[in-house]
């Protein structure tokens, strides 16, 4: 009865990351039609084994995961998903199924995304120059996380596949982030007149008035809101640059479902302490 209970949890998780997936690749959102039904199926089956802690794990990527998206960091189809999967599938062996799944979906986002997109960068030639504070930021980063692993060998706490798969992503994200705003700039960015707003919306903060994005309430958070779209309004702006088109997490999420659904003990590979 409980390999079976798993095995219905496993197989409702596979499914919703797999549509959620193909939707986020196809059209950028990841519909409540998916989420709202995992989000219950997984609710349900905490409540029937009483498995209080599966709902607490529930709320606590429900709080961090609003966070994330009140700082504009994650899409709010992302939320949802990440709590129902939560929820569906609590843990896998000592972890919460969800952080393995996202250390895995994270590992796989950062390498591709950061080649594709520093490729696409070079080829349309990289502006040095406005990329400079960043490039110094991601130089002291890389001293910092080669001193770690470092440390880390000297302990024996990383294997070297850990080494070689954990640092190959973070070089090539430290490469992503030195070159990040004109990534963004030359990729990402469209003004937008502030009649065709919408809720939701991603506000590139880095390119608008410093005074603009205090006074509109923007400082802080990047989802544009009513109350924020309002203060723009009040404050005279015709335009705002909005961040869109920025590469979609559904597909990654995925892979970390399979990755961890093939290999729940694969911290083990990485770490020796795992």
């Amino acid at each position: 009865m409980v390999l079976d209970v798993l095995l219905a949890r496993q197989v409702v998780v596979l499914i919703a990351t797999a549509i959620a997936a193909y939707t986020d690749y196809k059209t950028g959102l990841i519909y409540d039609k998916i989420t709202y039904p995992l989000i219950a199926i997984g609710l349900l089956l905490n409540l029937v084994e009483q498995n209080w802690m599966g709902i607490g794990l529930g709320i606590a990527v429900f709080a961090f995961g609003y966070a994330l998206y009140w700082l504009g960091k994650i899409g709010g189809g992302d939320v949802k998903l990440f709590i129902g999967i939560a929820l569906a599938m609590p843990f896998a062996g000592n972890y919460p199924f969800i952080l393995l799944v996202l250390f895995a979906a994270s590992l796989c986002s950062v390498a591709v995304v950061s080649v594709q997109y520093v490729a696409a960068y070079a080829l349309k030639g990289i502006d040095w120059k406005e990329n400079r504070e960043n490039t110094r930021r991601a130089a002291l980063f890389a001293i910092v996380f080669i001193a770690y692993f470092f440390l880390l060998g000297q302990q024996s706490a990383i294997t070297t596949l850990g080494i070689a798969l954990l640092g190959v992503p973070l070089l090539l994200g430290l490469v992503f982030f030195a070159l990040e705003k004109g990534i963004r700039r030359n990729f990402f960015l469209k003004e937008k007149k502030l009649a065709e707003l919408e809720e939701d919306e991603l506000a590139a903060k880095e390119f608008m008035d410093a005074d603009i994005v205090k006074k509109a309430g923007l400082k802080e958070k990047g989802i544009l809101d009513q109350k924020s779209i309002e203060a723009l309004k009040a404050l005279g702006v015709t335009t705002v640059p909005v961040y869109q088109g920025l590469p979609k997490f559904g597909p990654f999420i995925l892979a970390g479902v399979l990755i961890t659904l093939w290999m729940p003990n694969y911290l083990q590979l990485l770490f020796n302490f795992a």
